[in-house]
């Protein structure tokens, strides 16, 4: 059975396994696959607000790709939730089972250097996102050569 959330732009109830408000007509991404990646053109033509956990796109902003991963600090501390990636942004929410459950990361792509692939631990991998100021932030993800191309992908196209 799946559980009715409320609309965060308009907090009318929605099934979450629609992702989108029929009241409003707003996207939310809500998917619990392990790794999903969108067709940006499906929300370019659509005159909607798009909003991840609460957090609302910015003007022309499009999700890209979302899945389940870790902020990684050591072998013995990381956060789970969610990294997702768009044309504008990498964010990372963590999941309210965490000790931080507000944790909240997110990096402008403008601002990001380069992305690395880390250590393979069997079917997950890390993946280093170093920004200007070389500051360096890893996440355990599934498929890390796929979120690594699609990163390299928009920071090209971003020039």
């Amino acid at each position: 059975m799946v559980k009715a959330l409320n609309c965060p732009n308009c907090a009318a109830t929605f099934d979450p396994e629609e992702n989108v408000c029929e009241y409003c007509g707003s996207y939310i991404i809500t998917s619990k696959s392990k790794q999903i990646t969108y067709d940006s053109n499906d929300f370019k033509l659509a005159n909607k607000k798009i909003f991840f956990n609460e957090i609302e796109m910015n003007t022309n902003e499009f999700p890209i790709r979302t899945g389940l991963g870790n902020m990684y600090y050591s072998l013995t501390k990381s956060d789970g939730g969610r990294l997702l990636l768009t044309n504008q942004r990498l964010i990372f929410c963590a999941h309210a089972i965490n000790l931080n459950p507000n944790l909240y990361w997110e990096v402008s792509l403008e601002d990001v250097d380069r992305v690395e692939l880390g250590l393979n631990l069997f079917i997950t991998q890390r993946i280093h996102v170093i920004d200007d100021g070389e500051n360096e932030t890893i996440f355990v993800v599934y498929g890390g050569k796929n979120w690594i191309s699609e990163l390299e992908h928009v920071l090209h196209k971003m020039g």
